[in-house]
């Protein structure tokens, strides 16, 4: 039944990839105008882009992250752990082989154009730290190649842009509730000034979101945000500013083993309640968090004359936040600085105990007891079980905070000249300086016995590193038409400089330079008829040395660190699009090669050149590499005058191209989903909405090794919705009801994670959200 439905579809993506159309918007329902914005839209480019639609918005509750809403569309993997996309540390995207999660940080995404400041979870901030949902206007995923101005450090694997919505012209007030399982619930107020001086309008708009974990009895996420845009346009010229602030905590899931996974596939492993046992409670959940704040504001202005477009926007992001967990123990330290609060300030582990008499003096465990913990992590040694303890031993553990400041500034800008009727030059330059900081201290756990409550006063603050990245990205562009024929070919270059410092004083400074070479790009589109475009593209991606290699000493390990090359993706997309005013199909064949991946090796480790490394040494070399080919497809038809079917399709087949330490050359990518189906059926008539949807992902391998091969899955969502228009309430402008409910088959199966080990994928969740405008 499965192999059927899959070729059927299968069969649909070639049927109507075999007809004849182009990239125009739909007339085919001019009478009900949200069926309109069903259709997928693609820009008329050179390489593979594709954008969200209503229906995929719609999809999603409005309480749902942002990230949320791309998942359907080829080529993309999007997995996040916790209940409506509430947890950052169990997330994850992949694209082609490359990947955003706590390991990798391989993919671009950009908000309205400018950079997010890197995905990673140590100071990074996703999309969903920027947008509220009810704001987002669509989201541009460009797979593998991104237009040539896109600001990224990171987008080996292509760009996904976020694009928020322009104020209404005409004032409005909008407020909704949203409410679910896990006593989720969500308040979201956006007001419309409407156009208060000639040409100017703004919103402003607040939510606040709360959930409990989907697994177990405690833990969850609390939000708050906040988002306020004006836009003026002005004959020629229109300006733009906006300003974001996101405010969340949230408790973490665990990655788990296939093994486990297998023996119970609805628990992380993580605890609900306090034993009063530090080596158990460590896993406790609400001591697992994610705290940020993360302040984004940029102005915009863009000039669009007769002959020359020109765009600038200086922007600003602060970033700061913390990460917690609860270790089993009390360090003894060594060394370091003393403050006059008790702090010690640097220095190292001299011992650690768990156990200690009422005076707070160390315990050693009874000789000879072998009494051992069975959970977690495969069980704790003697030390770790209070029976190996006399009578009224008094437990100890720890608070580890550790701690995530980031400011950036920085600006685009983009001019483009039109030379004559058929040639177009485009310059363009990206400028930014990114100062990052990162500290740990630890805490006393005031009582073990009855809770997480711990001392403010840290008793010890390990290491304290500050990071500086200047970015400079140059770009120049020629577009020429020949008739049917576009051609297009580009260079851009990198000139990245990454500082490292020790405030302690301890380990000497840092650098690293991560110029990149002259990056090439071309492309091509030839328009057959007015219906059916075929298109052809190349582009060097290049992702810049990241702070982490030189983050501690490990990058110290030996003095003779040899000179490092950011690192590099070949893309090759080659593809049509056709679309008529009932069906729009997309087809793309692509073949990406990935090099100068920056490893780190050991003594030992089968990698040429590393002679010179003695036992217990190590070094980041440019060793290791992705191959990538595969074909992303997507069929979009309106029939029966109010419904569409949609469906996307991904073969994807991505190995490692060399050996080194884990990976072994000629291994599938570990967790890179080689097969991914989609079927979409919705209805829009007279204000009434619905829809039901089904992703297959098949098995993937797991682990570098390829021993692991996780379980295939096919996720269910459906959703309702209802919209009174103005005029049927006197004074209310809009009422709107729906009803959302995702995985509703209530599947278990594993998501995203890091090699060997998975978070496991969120539970069926119901959500009803009501919405008035007026």
């Amino acid at each position: 039944m499965t192999k059927t439905l899959l070729l059927g579809t299968a069969s649909l993506l070639g049927f109507a990839a075999a007809a004849q159309a182009q990239d125009a918007t739909s007339e085919a329902y001019a009478d009900d105008a949200s069926f309109e914005e069903v259709i997928v839209s693609a820009k008329k480019t050179t390489f593979a882009n594709n954008a969200t639609d209503t229906t995929m918005l719609d999809q999603e509750p409005d309480a749902s992250s942002v990230l949320s809403v791309i998942d359907n569309l080829p080529g993309i993997f999007v997995s996040e752990g916790g209940v409506l996309g509430s947890d950052d540390w169990s997330t994850t995207l992949s694209i082609r082989g490359f990947t955003v999660g706590l390991s990798e940080q391989q993919i671009g995404m950009t908000i309205d154009g400018l950079p997010n400041g890197n995905s990673n979870y140590g100071g990074g901030a996703k999309a969903n730290r920027y947008i509220d949902s009810e704001n987002l206007m669509r989201a541009e995923v460009s797979q593998g190649t991104a237009d040539i101005a896109s600001p990224s450090n990171e987008a080996l694997g292509g760009t996904i842009n976020f694009v928020t919505s322009d104020p209404e012209e005409e004032q409005r007030f909008w407020a909704s509730i949203s409410m679910g399982e896990n006593n989720a619930q969500r308040y979201f107020f956006r007001y419309d000034t409407g156009e208060f001086a000639e040409g100017t309008s703004a919103y402003f708009s607040y939510s606040n979101q709360s959930n409990d974990a989907w697994i177990g009895d405690a833990g969850g996420t609390t939000r708050d945000h906040f988002a306020a845009k004006i836009v003026s346009e002005q004959d020629e010229w229109k300006f733009t500013g906006r300003l974001s602030w996101d405010d969340t905590h949230e408790n973490n899931y665990q990655r788990i083993s296939l093994a486990q996974f297998e023996e119970d596939p609805d628990w992380d492993r993580l605890t609900d309640t306090i034993t009063g046992i530090p080596y158990i409670d460590q896993v406790y959940r609400p001591a697992w968090g994610t705290l940020r704040e993360n302040w984004f504001a940029y102005v915009k202005a863009e000039y669009k004359g007769e002959n020359l477009d020109f765009s600038i926007s200086p922007y600003f992001h602060k970033n700061s936040g913390r990460g917690d967990w609860a270790p089993p123990y009390m360090n003894i330290i060594t060394g370091g600085d003393v403050q006059e609060n008790g702090t010690v300030y640097g220095g190292s582990v001299a011992a650690s105990y768990v156990y200690s008499d009422s005076n707070g003096n160390p315990l050693a465990p009874i000789a000879g007891c072998t009494a051992t913990l069975t959970f977690p992590y495969g069980g704790g040694a003697p030390a770790n079980n209070p029976a190996c303890y006399a009578d009224g031993a008094v437990p100890n553990a720890s608070y580890r905070h550790t701690h995530y400041g980031k400011k950036r500034y920085g600006a685009t800008a983009d001019a483009a000249y039109r030379l004559g009727d058929i040639n177009t030059i485009r310059v363009g330059a990206w400028w930014e300086n990114s100062d990052r900081d990162e500290w740990r201290d630890w805490h006393r756990i005031i009582d073990p016995n009855v809770g997480i409550e711990f001392d403010n006063v840290a008793y010890w603050r390990q290491y304290d590193r500050s990071f500086e990245t200047e970015t400079l990205m140059l770009y120049a562009e020629d577009t020429v038409e020949l008739g049917a024929l576009t051609l297009r070919g580009g260079v851009k270059k990198y000139y990245v400089d990454l500082t490292r410092t020790d405030n302690f004083g301890n380990e000497a400074d840092m650098g690293l330079e991560s110029n990149s070479d002259i990056l090439f790009t071309a492309g091509a589109i030839f328009n057959v008829t007015d219906d059916f475009e075929i298109f052809g593209g190349f582009a060097q991606n290049f992702a810049a040395i990241k702070d982490g290699v030189i983050e501690g000493r490990a990058s110290e390990t030996n003095p003779n660190v040899p000179d490092l090359e950011g690192e590099t993706a070949d893309n090759f997309d080659v593809g049509f699009r056709y679309s008529n005013d009932w069906l729009r199909a997309t087809v793309t064949g692509y073949y990406v090669k990935f090099n100068n991946r920056i490893t780190f090796v050991s003594a030992g480790d089968p990698v040429d050149g590393v002679d010179y490394l003695e036992e217990g040494e190590g070094t980041y070399l440019n060793v290791g590499g992705i191959e990538s080919k595969g074909i992303e497809a997507s069929v979009s038809i309106n029939f029966a005058q109010y419904w569409n079917l949609y469906s996307s399709l991904t073969l994807n087949d991505s190995q490692y191209t060399e050996t080194t330490a884990e990976v072994v050359e000629g291994n599938k990518v570990a967790l890179a989903p080689e097969f991914q189906l989609v079927g979409t059926l919705s209805y829009y008539k007279d204000g009434v909405r619905a829809g039901v949807s089904a992703k297959h992902v098949g098995e993937r391998y797991g682990d570098f090794g390829n021993t692991q091969e996780l379980p295939s899955f096919t996720l269910v969502d459906a959703w309702v919705g209802y919209s009174l228009d103005e005029g049927v309430i006197p004074g209310i402008q809009g009422i709107d009801v729906s009803l959302n409910v995702s995985n509703l088959t209530n599947k278990n199966y594993l998501g995203g994670g890091t090699p060997g080990s998975y978070f496991l994928g969120a539970d069926r969740q119901v959500m009803a959200n009501l919405s008035l405008k007026f």
